[in-house]
């Protein structure tokens, strides 16, 4: 993964209809994100954020994830595989079977000459080494990112809502024009400008397309370039305020402190699994809210798969944004009664 100095992402004509994001954050990658801004290396304020709230959480059986971060921040390709199906599981299954060979040669020009045995192991592709990286990673993900990071995937679904009116504005050259203040778009290509001084990598799409993904724990833009696969764009999250607490309370005022959470969740559409993680509700609660809430006419949804995937209505936006927008509060004055309660 390239990780210093100047990139220049080479776009094609059929790259530009190739450019995509996760729906939500990857579990691997935000393990690996959060493994890498662990160490000594600038961080934007969130991030910091984080990295004072996770410190505390760490234990030493998770040491096996941390050992792959190079110092300087670079992350093997093999901690960060594409996987066809969604959650931990299936990504940790494919990260544990990787090749000893794959290992070594991505490993192997940052390590120093004495390594420890879990390292040799990991070399050498031995079952004990594999499971000791597997349950690192699972228990780094499942003890410290889920319960700290809340504002981090907060932020990732506020940063996609930015980027979809990007894209419904000025299409996709006026999305990748606004990602970032070190990103330029000059067609056909896309320059990333690191934090200090480092060579120059060209990375030519050739077709594969782009996948873009936001992140909290990174102040410069990362990307990872494997033959065969669509490339991806790690980028820092614009740095919004922290939710204001006085508009918080004016929404929870207005339909309930659960129900206000619930809201500022659907930023970004999600599902129902995915609405109870972000705002840490039980699943049939939230699929109660969802339900309060669609009769209100603040949110909609629809299925896919047999999957219901919800979504916020125009008026739910109007009053994210301004708290009393004018005809959402006859719309939903009676809303806390509809269940009895706005929890």
């Amino acid at each position: 993964m390239h990780n210093r100095g100047m990139m220049r992402l080479h776009f094609t004509p059929a790259d530009l209809g190739r450019v995509t994001f996760p729906a939500e954050p990857e579990p691997l990658w935000e393990a690996a994100l959060a493994a890498r801004a662990l160490g000594a290396r600038p961080m934007p304020p969130a991030g910091r954020r984080w990295r004072r709230e996770a410190a505390p959480l760490l234990r030493p059986s998770m040491r096996p994830l941390f050992k792959l971060v190079s110092p300087t921040g670079r992350l093997p390709d093999f901690l960060t595989p594409e996987v066809p199906a969604p959650g931990l599981e299936p990504a940790l299954e494919i990260l544990m079977d990787t090749p000893a060979d794959v290992v070594q040669d991505q490993l192997g020009p940052y390590l120093p000459p004495e390594i420890d045995v879990f390292m040799r192991g990991l070399l050498a592709g031995t079952a004990e080494s594999r499971r000791a990286l597997g349950n690192a990673v699972r228990e780094f993900h499942d003890d410290v990112l889920v319960p700290s990071g809340v504002e981090l995937e907060r932020r990732y679904g506020a940063d996609l809502a930015l980027r979809s009116r990007a894209l419904l504005q000025g299409g996709v050259e006026g999305l990748l024009t606004t990602l970032h203040p070190d990103i330029e778009w000059t067609a056909p290509t896309l320059t990333t400008h690191g934090l200090g001084p480092g060579p120059t990598y060209d990375i030519h799409l050739e077709g594969r397309g782009l996948e873009l993904y936001p992140s909290s724990l990174t102040s410069e833009a990362l990307a990872l370039d494997v033959p065969g696969r669509r490339p991806v764009l790690i980028y820092p999250t614009l740095d919004l305020p922290p939710a204001d607490d006085q508009a918080v309370d004016a929404l929870s005022d207005l339909v309930g402190r659960t129900r206000a959470l619930v809201l500022r969740a659907l930023t970004t559409s999600a599902t129902t699994t995915q609405l109870a993680r972000r705002t840490g509700i039980s699943l049939a609660s939230a699929s109660e809210h969802a339900r309060v809430l669609r009769n209100a006419g603040l949110l909609t949804t629809h299925r896919t798969a047999g999957t219901a995937h919800h979504s916020l209505t125009p008026t739910a936006h109007r009053l994210l944004t301004t708290g009393h927008p004018r005809g959402t509060l006859g719309q939903i004055k009676n809303l806390k009664d509809i269940s009895g309660t706005g929890r």
